[in-house]
C-alpha cells in the first residue's frame, strides 16, 4: 500500500496581536520529502505514529509531502498557508497513491483565508476525486461542511492533554487501510451543537465531562474489522478562533447513513447535556496569591491560562507577574515566562551577573496590561534548544531561540525569543531550574502542563487574568461566532 501524508498544524487565536510566518514553522517543524521520517520516528506525534504503523505492519510505503506546523499564535501569513497547500495539493510523489493521510489541527486560520484546511482538502479532491482521504484533527478543531465533504474518514484526539496524538493518526490510518483493502468508501457525518465549549474543565485524565463524553463514543463506536464502520469522535472547538466553523460537535465516520446519523444525533445530545460542566469559574490571580497557599511548605504552581501559548498567548500579559510582585511570592518563585526577543539579547550581549534596567510585559499589546518597570539580574543564558521528556510530544526537539534567566526580587524569570508554553521538564533543566526545590511556580500554562507535572507540585491551580485567551470570552470583540454559541446553558430537552 502507498499512502501519501501530508501535515499543516496550527492553532490561531484571532485576537492575538502576532501573527505566525515562516520563521515560526521553521523552528518548529517545516520538513518535506525523505527528511520527514528523520524529524519524526520515535516521537509522540501524529506523522511519529504514522512511521510506527506503517513500520508495525509490514506492507506500506508512506510518502510524505510537505509537512508544517507552528506553535499556537495569531493568523498564519496567507503567503506561507498558500505555499504549504500548493506543495501539498500539487506533489509529485502522490501520483499512483493508494490512500492519503493527512495531519490536520482543525483550528488554522490565514490573514486572508478562514479555512485553510478546507481549502487545502477541496484542492486535493479535485485532484482525486476517487482516493480515499482520512484526516486527524485536534480536539480544539472548528470544522465546516466543506471540509468533511471532502472526507472518507476522520479521528479526533481522545485525550486532554493531548497525549494520543500518535494513536489519532494510527487510528486514521487503520481506516485507510480498511477502505484500501476492501473498497468500501465510508463519508464522514459532522454534527454541531451551536455551542463552544471552554478547555478548562475539559480533562480526560481524571472523571469530567470530557472523559464521560469520550467514553459514550467510545463504546457506541465499531472499528473493529468485521462490522461496518461506524466511529464517533466529539470535538469541542476552540474558543478564540473567530471564523464561522467555531462550534463543538462530533465527526462520525460510518459505511451505514442511517446508523451514523443516529450515532452522531446520540453523541451530541450528550455533549449539550453537560455543557454547563464545561463553564470555568477561574478566581483572579491577586486571590489566589493573597491567600499564600505555600505558606505551610506545599508547593504550588499558578497558571496564567489568558496566556497560554497553546491557547494562541503571545506570552506578554503582565497580570500573573505583577500580582507575584505585589503578593511577597516566596524567595526561589519561578516566573515562566516572557517572550521578549530584544531583552534575550541585552541579556546576552551584558553577560552573567549584569545588571540591568528592564521593563516585563506589556511590549505588544498594553490592552492586558501595563509593561511592569524592574531591576533584574542575568542568572543564565542558553541556546534554547532541549528535547521534550515528557509523554505530551515526547523526543521532539524543542527551540524556544536564545533565552536568558533573570533574578527580579524573589523570582527567577525565563525570557524567551520563541513564545512557546511550559510543558515539559526540558524546559527548565535547560535553564538550571529544579523544579523539586521550587516552592511557587508562576507559569503561562494551561491543561497540556498537566501531563508532565500533574504530580510535581502538591497544589496547581488555574487564575484568570487579562489575556487573548481569557476565560471571560465576552470581554473579546468577536465578529463571526453569534455569542449565543459562546454562552453555557442548562439543558432545554424534555426529560
Amino acid at each position: 500500500m502507498r499512502i501519501g501524508v501530508g501535515r499543516l498544524w496550527h492553532e490561531a487565536n484571532s485576537f492575538s496581536v502576532s501573527v505566525t510566518d515562516l520563521a515560526e514553522f521553521e523552528a518548529r517543524e517545516w520538513v518535506r520529502g525523505e527528511a520527514a521520517p528523520g524529524l519524526y520516528a520515535g516521537t509522540a506525534t501524529e506523522p511519529g505514529g504514522a512511521l510506527s504503523w506503517a513500520k508495525a505492519r509490514g506492507d506500506v510505503e508512506l510518502v510524505f509531502s510537505r509537512c508544517a506546523s507552528a506553535a499556537p499564535a495569531g493568523p498564519v501569513v496567507q503567503a506561507v498557508l498558500d505555499r504549504v497547500v500548493a506543495e501539498i495539493a500539487g506533489e509529485p510523489a502522490f501520483e499512483k497513491l493508494d490512500g492519503l493521510y493527512l495531519s490536520l489541527h482543525g483550528a488554522c486560520i490565514g490573514t486572508d483565508d478562514l479555512d485553510p484546511e478546507a481549502t487545502l482538502l477541496k484542492a486535493l479532491r479535485r485532484r482525486f476525486p476517487d482516493l480515499p482521504i482520512v484526516a486527524s484533527f485536534d480536539m480544539h478543531a472548528c470544522i465546516c461542511d466543506d471540509l468533511v465533504a471532502c472526507l472518507n474518514g476522520a479521528t479526533v484526539y481522545r485525550t486532554y492533554p493531548h497525549v494520543d496524538m500518535d494513536k489519532a493518526a494510527a487510528s486514521a490510518l487503520e481506516m485507510l487501510a480498511r477502505m484500501m483493502e476492501t473498497g468500501c468508501r465510508p463519508r464522514v457525518l459532522l454534527r454541531t451543537i451551536d455551542r463552544v465549549l471552554p478547555s478548562f474543565n475539559m480533562r480526560t485524565d481524571f472523571p469530567g465531562p470530557m472523559r464521560e463524553i469520550e467514553d459514550l463514543a467510545q463504546a457506541a463506536s465499531r472499528e473493529k474489522p468485521g462490522a461496518p464502520l461506524l466511529a464517533a469522535y466529539p470535538f469541542a472547538s476552540f474558543g478564540y478562533a473567530d471564523v464561522p466553523a467555531t462550534n463543538a460537535g462530533v465527526l462520525v465516520t460510518c459505511e451505514d447513513d442511517e446508523a451514523g446519523a443516529r450515532l452522531a444525533d446520540q453523541v451530541a445530545a450528550e455533549m449539550l447535556a453537560r455543557q454547563t460542566a464545561f463553564r470555568p469559574d477561574l478566581p483572579p490571580a491577586s486571590a489566589l496569591i493573597a491567600g499564600r497557599p505555600w505558606a505551610n511548605g506545599r508547593r504550588i504552581a499558578l497558571l496564567e491560562p489568558s496566556d497560554n501559548p497553546l491557547s494562541g498567548g503571545i506570552g506578554d500579559t503582565p497580570g500573573l507577574f505583577a500580582a507575584g510582585l505585589d503578593g511577597a511570592v516566596p524567595e526561589g518563585t519561578v516566573f515562566a515566562f516572557f517572550c521578549d526577543p530584544d531583552l534575550v539579547t541585552r541579556a546576552h550581549a551584558a553577560g552573567v551577573d549584569a545588571v540591568l534596567d528592564v521593563t516585563l510585559g506589556g511590549r505588544l499589546d498594553e490592552r492586558f496590561g501595563a509593561a511592569v518597570p524592574c531591576k533584574a539580574v542575568v542568572r543564565a543564558v542558553t541556546d534554547g534548544r532541549f528535547r521534550n521528556v515528557g509523554p505530551m510530544e515526547r523526543g521532539m526537539t524543542v527551540n524556544l531561540g536564545p533565552t536568558a534567566l533573570l533574578e527580579v526580587g524573589p523570582m527567577r524569570v525565563i525570557v524567551t525569543t520563541g513564545c512557546q508554553s511550559p510543558n515539559d521538564h526540558g524546559y527548565f533543566h535547560l535553564h538550571g531550574i529544579d523544579l523539586a526545590g521550587v516552592p511557587l511556580l508562576l507559569a503561562k500554562a494551561k491543561n497540556h502542563f498537566m501531563a508532565a507535572f500533574a504530580d510535581a507540585f502538591d497544589e496547581i491551580h488555574h487564575c484568570e487574568t487579562p489575556g487573548p485567551a481569557m476565560a471571560d470570552v465576552s470581554q473579546l470583540p468577536f465578529r463571526h461566532v453569534p455569542r449565543d454559541r459562546l454562552t453555557l446553558k442548562e439543558d432545554q430537552r424534555e426529560t
